[in-house]
């Protein structure tokens, strides 16, 4: 099976500051999928996809600032 985790990037833009600001999509399936499963099986404090990801991403920005 395939390693790769499918993103999509668009541009938005705040309708009150006129700011254009970038959007992201992460498509779920694959490894991904099975993974997230997998974690939301064994730690149901994770709720959905987003929770876990949510947590992940803030986990992985900090490692890489620590390395800054």
């Amino acid at each position: 099976m395939k390693k790769t985790i499918t993103m999509m990037s668009e541009e938005f833009e705040n309708e009150n500051t006129g700011e254009k600001v970038e959007g992201i999509t992460i498509i779920v399936d694959g490894m991904l999928k099975q993974a997230l499963d997998i974690i939301k099986m064994k730690q149901p404090n994770y709720e959905n996809n987003v929770s876990i990801l949510q947590e992940a991403f803030m986990r992985g920005l900090e490692e890489i600032r620590k390395e800054l």
